[in-house]
């Protein structure tokens, strides 16, 4: 699970720097600056890495032994549910920033595209969480 939200950071800052630098210098002809790569960049990098230095500073002490009994059920047990529900909110979010108005003006079929792919990984979405972690909302309600 880690190395993968590691990745996820990593290639989200690389596309940042490869959208402005390359992208949008070839449609726009002009140089971006630092503040485009900024605000492009995903933020929840840097909360992931913040995460990551804490526990990794407040573990440090531990052996595996001690960390496997003392440190995975009283720390890393509650924060795998938040991260399961951050994580679930973060891929049903992905489309409420999308500007339609703009995504129009290219035209009706990449609007219809796009509208009819959005309207799919929501039903998608929504099934296959009430499948998969059904068991984990038969467990809420306890």
């Amino acid at each position: 699970m880690v190395g993968r939200d590691v990745w996820i950071g990593i290639w989200a800052f690389v596309l940042a720097i490869i959208a402005t630098t390359q992208w949008e210098r070839t449609e726009t002809g002009r140089k971006p600056d630092a503040a485009e790569i900024w605000w492009r960049f995903p933020k929840f990098v840097i909360g992931f890495l913040v995460a990551s230095l804490i526990v990794t500073l407040v573990t440090t002490g531990y052996s595996l032994a001690e960390y496997n009994k003392t440190v995975v059920p009283s720390l890393v047990g509650p924060i795998k549910d938040l991260r399961s529900w951050a994580f679930i909110f973060c891929f049903l979010s992905i489309g409420l920033t999308t500007r339609f108005r703009d995504l129009a003006t290219a035209g009706t079929r990449p609007f219809l595209a796009f509208s009819a792919g959005a309207v799919v990984n929501i039903i998608v979405g929504f099934v296959l969480s009430a499948l998969v972690f059904a068991s984990h909302w038969e467990n809420l309600a306890r």
